[in-house]
């Protein structure tokens, strides 16, 4: 008697090791859809993005060019004030590196 249930508890244990090997195939099943799917839409929402900053860059691009070729003029009209304004804010930069890392 004790034979037959010995071979009762493993044929038991195997078919518990099956039906979890299925519910495991049925869950990675499920998790490769779930994951495809949230890759679909985050490279949709990615290329949404993309497109409006692109558009918003090149709407602002011609002021940007033109603020840039002011700001070259400016320096070239007034050589020695530009030296004077990058030698301070490299000075400030200095000063806040210097105070900032003591902290």
């Amino acid at each position: 008697m004790a034979l037959f249930s010995r071979n009762d508890d493993v044929l038991d244990l195997h078919r518990q090791i099956a039906l979890l090997r299925k519910e495991m195939a049925t869950l990675s099943r499920s998790a490769a859809k779930r994951g495809a799917s949230a890759y679909r839409d985050t490279r949709d929402e990615a290329g949404d993005l993309y497109g409006e900053i692109v558009e918003r860059v090149s709407d602002a691009l011609p002021v940007i060019r033109k603020r840039a070729h002011d700001l070259e003029e400016t320096i070239r009209a007034n050589p020695q004030r530009t030296v004077a304004v990058v030698g301070l804010a490299a000075l400030a930069v200095a000063a806040i590196a210097l105070f900032g890392s003591r902290r």
